[in-house]
Formats: C-alpha cells, sequence, structure tokens
C-alpha cells in the first residue's frame, strides 16, 4: 500500500512541509497510467516493480556425471548410454574452461534441491526478483542440437527446468523463458515468417511448449504463477518471453514495419494454438551496427523504434552483451559504446533493462575467435554502476548468474570472493531520483539531470525508491503509487500549494 515511510527525514536534512495526497491503492493499469506502467512486473504482488533479473542456465554442470533424459542422434559419438534405463548423458566435461570458479564448487556445480533453494535465496538476497530462464529447444529434439548439451554450458533438459519452477515458486521469485539459439536453429533465420509463409514456426512451437507444460498443465499449480507477467503498453498484462539476437535473414536493412509486426504474429499465433494465451516480448535488440553473422535486417533505435511503438506485443528491449558484436575495445570505449547504445533505445521511449556485466573473456572457450576481453576492472565496475544510476529506469538483466565459462559470474568465485555478487547486490539497492524546479536541459532523474517536476519522478519509482526534491514550491497535488523516501533538499519543499 502506498505510505508516507520516510517523509520524516533525519535531523540532518530539512524538514519537508508538503500538502500531500496520498494514493491508497497499489499501481493499477487504467489507460492514463499504462504507459508508466509499460514494461513493469503484473503479477499478484510485484504489481509495478521494476524488472530485477540475472540470465540463468539451468541444471548442473555438464561434467559428464549427471544424467537427464536424451536422444542422441545416431552415431553421435559424443553421448553414451546408461544402463538399464537407456538414457544418454555426454561424454565432454567444460568444467575445465572455467574461467571464473565458483566456490563451493558443489553448490553451484551439483543440482541437488538443497543447493537449488540456496541459490534462489541467494539471487532474492542479490534483489533479484525474476529470474530469465535460458531455454535451448524442445525435449523432442537429439541432445546434441543444444538441448541438455551441445550449444548449453549446463545439462539443460526439460526435468531441470521443471526443478527451476519449483525453486523459483519456493522462494517467491518469477521466470521469464529466454528463447535461445542452437546448432539447427536461430530465430533470425525464420523471422517473421519461413519460407513456405508460416509464421516463425520453430520460435511459435517452442512458446506453445513452454505454454503448455508450465500454465496450461503444469505438474504443480504454482508454477503457472511463477512465470512472469509484465504489463503492455496498453497497460494489459503479457506473459514474458525474452527472445536472443532478435534480427532477421529474410527482411531487407529498411523493412522496419515488417521487422515490428512479427512479433504480434508470432503473439496471436501462440494465442490461436493456446486458446487465448498472452505473450509479450522482451527483445535483445542486436545492434544495428553490429557484426552479427547472417542478419540482413537488425534494429536500430532511431529507424525501427518508430514501428516498434505500434507493436502491441512488445515489453521492451533486454539485451545480452550486444557490445560482443561491435569492435570498441577498451573499457573506456566499450563503455561509452554503450551508454550511446542504451541512450538511443530510452530516447525512442521505448521500456529498457540495462544489461549488466561484470567483464568477459571468452578466450579459452573461443580461442582465437573470442571478443578480445573487457572489464573485471575498478574502471568498468566504475563506468557500469554510472551507467545504472542515469539509465536504469525499466530496471537491469545482469550477464550472467552461472556463465562461468566467459568470465561472467554472480556467485562468489575463487577468483574474485564476494565482490560480484556485492557488486550485483549493490546495483538492485533501491534508486535515488532527482527533481530541482529550477534546473534547465536533458531531464533523467539524476542528479545532473533531475527532472523540473515531481510527477515525472513519481511515475518512473518503485517501491522503496527516494526521491530527492530540491528546495521550492511544488504546485499540484501529487498522489504517490508506491512505498516512497521523500526527501527536501538543500531546504523546505512545498507540494501541492498554489
Amino acid at each position: 500500500m502506498a505510505s508516507e515511510r520516510g517523509c520524516n527525514p533525519a535531523p540532518a536534512r530539512r524538514a519537508l512541509t508538503a500538502a500531500l495526497l496520498i494514493g491508497a491503492a497499489l499501481l493499477t493499469a487504467p489507460a492514463a497510467d499504462a504507459a508508466n506502467i509499460w514494461g513493469r512486473l503484473a503479477n499478484p504482488g510485484f504489481e509495478g516493480q521494476r524488472i530485477k533479473t540475472t540470465f540463468f542456465f539451468a541444471g548442473p554442470a555438464r561434467d559428464g556425471a549427471r544424467r537427464y533424459s536424451c536422444r542422441p542422434a545416431a552415431g553421435d559419438q559424443r553421448f553414451q548410454p546408461i544402463e538399464p534405463d537407456g538414457r544418454f548423458f555426454p561424454r565432454d566435461s567444460n568444467v575445465g574452461t572455467y574461467t571464473l570458479r565458483p566456490v563451493p564448487a558443489d553448490l553451484h556445480l551439483d543440482w541437488s534441491e538443497d543447493h537449488r533453494d540456496t541459490v534462489m535465496t541467494m539471487m532474492a538476497g542479490a534483489g533479484i526478483n525474476v529470474i530469465t530462464m535460458s531455454y535451448w529447444g524442445e525435449d523432442f529434439l537429439p541432445c546434441g542440437d543444444g538441448w541438455v548439451s551441445g550449444a548449453a554450458p549446463m545439462q539443460d533438459s526439460a526435468e531441470t527446468q521443471d526443478e527451476l519452477f519449483a525453486a523459483a515458486a519456493r522462494k517467491n521469485l518469477l521466470i521469464a523463458p529466454l528463447i535461445e539459439s542452437r546448432a539447427s536453429w536461430t530465430m533470425r533465420e525464420e523471422f517473421p515468417t519461413w519460407s513456405d509463409g508460416r509464421v516463425s514456426p520453430g520460435l511459435v512451437s517452442q512458446i506453445v511448449t513452454l505454454v503448455r507444460r508450465y500454465l496450461q498443465d503444469p505438474a504443480r499449480p504454482e508454477w503457472a504463477r511463477s512465470w512472469a507477467r509484465v504489463y503492455d503498453k496498453s497497460g494489459a498484462p503479457r506473459y514474458a518471453v525474452g527472445l536472443i539476437h532478435a534480427a532477421s535473414n529474410n527482411l531487407d536493412g529498411d523493412e522496419h514495419e515488417a521487422f515490428a509486426a512479427g512479433f504480434d504474429r508470432v503473439a496471436e499465433a501462440v494465442a490461436a494454438a493456446t486458446g487465448g494465451v498472452q505473450v509479450g516480448f522482451l527483445i535483445d535488440a542486436t545492434p544495428a551496427n553490429g557484426n552479427l553473422a547472417q542478419a540482413s535486417f537488425k534494429p536500430s533505435p532511431r529507424w525501427t523504434a518508430p514501428a516498434l511503438l505500434n507493436t502491441r506485443s512488445l515489453l521492451g528491449i533486454q539485451c545480452f552483451a550486444p557490445e560482443i558484436f561491435v569492435d570498441e575495445s577498451g573499457d573506456d570505449d566499450i563503455l561509452a559504446w554503450k551508454r550511446g547504445f542504451l541512450r538511443g533505445w530510452i530516447s525512442a521511449n521505448i521500456p529498457v533493462l540495462v544489461d549488466v556485466s561484470p567483464g568477459y573473456n571468452g578466450d579459452i572457450v573461443f580461442g582465437g575467435d573470442a571478443h578480445r576481453p573487457y572489464g573485471l576492472s575498478a574502471e568498468w565496475f566504475d563506468g557500469m554502476t554510472a551507467i545504472v544510476n542515469d539509465f536504469a529506469r525499466g530496471g537491469i538483466i545482469y550477464n550472467s548468474w552461472n556463465g562461468y565459462t566467459e568470465a561472467m559470474a554472480g556467485t562468489p568465485t575463487i577468483e574474485r570472493g564476494t565482490q560480484l555478487y556485492d557488486w550485483l547486490t549493490s546495483l538492485n539497492a533501491h534508486r535515488e531520483l532527482f527533481v530541482d524546479r529550477a534546473a534547465s536541459g536533458p531531464e533523467s532523474g539524476t542528479a545532473a539531470e533531475p527532472f523540473k517536476s515531481i510527477v515525472p519522478a513519481n511515475d518512473l519509482s518503485s517501491g522503496g525508491d527516494t526521491i530527492s526534491i530540491r528546495t521550492g514550491n511544488y504546485p499540484g497535488a501529487i498522489t504517490f503509487t508506491n512505498q516512497l523516501t521523500i526527501v527536501a533538499r538543500d531546504g523546505p519543499v512545498t507540494i501541492g500549494a498554489r
């Protein structure tokens, strides 16, 4: 419920004198307020919250020791049968390619129920409210085609995803599936339509499978409540689906309307196949000037955003380390590029989750094909923290939780201790939004670019945030729709007086 918590600041701060109209209801979704909650969570108990998520690869390590159902292609020597049930598991192991090694190892490499619960507790403790669950294909596929192993860095399977849904439900965490690319399928090769005219048949099939497994026929009813729902532009809740490398190899570079319309066509096809279930998309907008192979169309904030603004099913931009696809090198240049990339999408008035990574080093995994290492330095952490403070209006997505093979980890590690976990926790802390009626220039709500009015700060706030208001008279009654701390800065503040 809305409250006046924090409206009596510490004696060190000047008193706040205000005529406040305090809202008594939770944030809802009337048409007039839809733009304020677009891209925010809609699940009961989470209404209006910013998304704070992390990429997550379900399952135990690919160490050759754990066993999940898998159907290897005939003659695939990477897999060996397990007697007597005929299941298979991979012969190979990627544990030796870990750039950062988790500690304690068993907690993160084993996949027991106790360990899953502990990791979910750690996520919640770091401020995570949504798990972005990487999804590597349907379980009828051969395991070398991405399912169980192949592309997936962990032993992924339908069973491990069931176990993740169960663990998340026990800890009141939400899950948003993310459709990954795999050996024989990528979204860009069939989006927006396949060569026979069907609407993205592989993408639609994967989403329908997820809907039936976790919404329409879940093994446990609480799984359906765990799928993250997000408000669309009209204020309607949709079940969130992430799409990696959102691009197309079936469109020319100027077909922006066709690209944007493709998402609604996919959502409509899913609804038709599931009796009306409404899904929406958090898209990994591949940089328009990037080097992603086999993509003739890549979206840009300048040219594609106007078309995306007319897309009913778009929930926001949610990237995965887009700097990997550009030729920038050196922490300063990459941070500058990333800041400009994010500013472009935010300026287009589309919800954006700031993608955060402590750094990248794929040398062990990819050898000479790896992007040059970056980050994992004090300058990088400071730069990324500043980007989050300036741009994370919609929330953040962390890259990643157990991506140990490419130097991305949110867990304690031998090399870094709890540094990365502590950093993630600090990034998810409640925000401070600044207001100064005398300010001039751009308005982003930061200390350097404060809002001139309390209204946009209130609209962008989430429960637990602080609105810091510079002394002065701010006419007009304000309905505060979240639990907020209101701070008068540099002198008394009057709200609502004419």
